[in-house]
This record gives C-alpha cells, sequence and structure tokens, in this order.
C-alpha cells in the first residue's frame, strides 16, 4: 500500500509481480492508495482464483469499491473481475490486453512447451523477447535491471500457468456486461500484441469506454518515459465529468 487517498489497485501481466509497477505508483499514490500484489503461483488457478484474490485485496484494505488497472494479462483479470464484481469496481483501466490472444495457435504452443521445457532455456527466451521490448520503450539500463532482477524471481510454474489461462481465454461476447466506467491505454508500437486493434474492439462493445493510444509506446510503456497514468486518468476523469455535465 501507498497514499492516502481511494483505492486503486494494480493487477499485473504475465510476470504476475506488482513491483513492476514502481515507476507509476508514486505519482498515483499522491491521489490514491495505490495497492500493489503479486499474483498466486503455485498449483492448477483458474481466472476465477485471481478475481477472488483481487476482491480479497480490496476488502482487506477496509474497502467496498476500488479503480483498478490491469496490465497485458492483468487486464484480462481485470475485466473479469468487473464482469464477476461489478459492486467493488469504481472505474476499471485496462493498458495493453485484449479479450483473447490472436492468433491462437502461438499462444497455444507457448502453453504446451512452458511446462516442460526447463526454466533456465525459458528464462533465455523471455529475456530476449523482453529486452528488445523494454529497449523500443525507452527504458532506462538501469530500470532494465530492475526489471530483469525483479523477473527472475517469478516461479516458472506460476508463469506457465499464466500462458495456460490466455490460451484458453475467450471473454469478446462478455464485454458488454462491463457497467464501469473504462478506459483502454494502447501503446501504438505494441509488437507483442495489436493493442490498438485489440483496445478499439472491446471499447466499441462496452458502451461509454474510451480508448487513449500513446504515440511511440510499446508494451512495457508503464515502465517507460511515454506514460504518465497519473495525468493520463486525471485527463480522463476530468473529461468524464465535462462530458456528464454538458
Amino acid at each position: 500500500m501507498e497514499g492516502p487517498g481511494p483505492l486503486l489497485v494494480y493487477i499485473a501481466g504475465l510476470d504476475g509481480t506488482g513491483e513492476l509497477f514502481y515507476k507509476q505508483a508514486p505519482a498515483l499514490a499522491r491521489s490514491y492508495r495505490v495497492a500493489t500484489f503479486r499474483q498466486r503461483e503455485q498449483g492448477r488457478f483458474t481466472y476465477d482464483d485471481l478475481t477472488e484474490d483481487v476482491a480479497a485485496v480490496i476488502r482487506n484494505a477496509g474497502e467496498s469499491r476500488a479503480t483498478v488497472v490491469g496490465e497485458s494479462f492483468g487486464g484480462t483479470i481485470a475485466m473479469q473481475f468487473a464482469i464477476r464484481f461489478p459492486e467493488m469496481v469504481e472505474r476499471l483501466v485496462v493498458v495493453n490486453s485484449f479479450p483473447r490472444f490472436r492468433p491462437r495457435w502461438k499462444i497455444k504452443i507457448a502453453a504446451a512447451f512452458a511446462p516442460v521445457v526447463p526454466p533456465q532455456f525459458t528464462w533465455l527466451l523471455r529475456r530476449g523477447a523482453n529486452l528488445l521490448g523494454l529497449m523500443m520503450d525507452g527504458v532506462s539500463a538501469e530500470d532494465r535491471l530492475r526489471f530483469f532482477q525483479t523477473v527472475r524471481g517469478v516461479n516458472h510454474k506460476g508463469h506457465a500457468r499464466r500462458l495456460r489461462l490466455i490460451a484458453e481465454l475467450d471473454i469478446e461476447n462478455r464485454l458488454s456486461e462491463i457497467r464501469a466506467p473504462t478506459l483502454f491505454i494502447a501503446g501504438a508500437k505494441d509488437y507483442l500484441i495489436k493493442s490498438v486493434r485489440e483496445a478499439r474492439l472491446m471499447a466499441a462493445r462496452i458502451g461509454g469506454a474510451d480508448v487513449k493510444i500513446i504515440d511511440g509506446a510499446g508494451h512495457a510503456c508503464l515502465l517507460g518515459n511515454k506514460v504518465i497514468l497519473a495525468d493520463l486518468l486525471a485527463e480522463w476523469i476530468a473529461q468524464s465529468r465535462r462530458r456528464f455535465e454538458e
């Protein structure tokens, strides 16, 4: 927990650790009480388990509602949380995410091989892919080092299980059930997923949802210097209030 304001819960991406929110949390903590956490890593956990964990974070903070921010894989949790627990979502913010991973065959192959490939080999593949993305987002050498030190401690089995959940995911037809004010943030240079296309597709299925496209930003935009989430949230909330007053 960091900050004194209304609760904001961050749900991490595939690496599953809220420690990687360290670039965004300090500015947000001026206006929010920012909660980050490490996702469960053991056993055959499901999306239901992961959404229950988000609900537990909110309740343990002594609150009944929160602004929920989900990044990438965390965005898939956040959207399902908004569907399952609509009364607990003040606002929903989804960063570089998707309701269904495309193309399916790629994620299915990754999910099938992840549990059986030696962790050391998997780590080398992830390191190479992440390094390219971090450099494209202008992440400094110091922050890249911190990123790799953090994700090195991520449980291999937990990572593999999250890949399996992505391979099985398809909530496109349920997006219309989301009732919370929703903002989709997409990096225009996200080469891992087509974030702009996905954001527009998802917003079209949710009445009144907004889309913010960040020029020059990629999949790791929350660690780079092109996205200050606190500013984007403040701008979005102000615009929403002006629309309401009109």
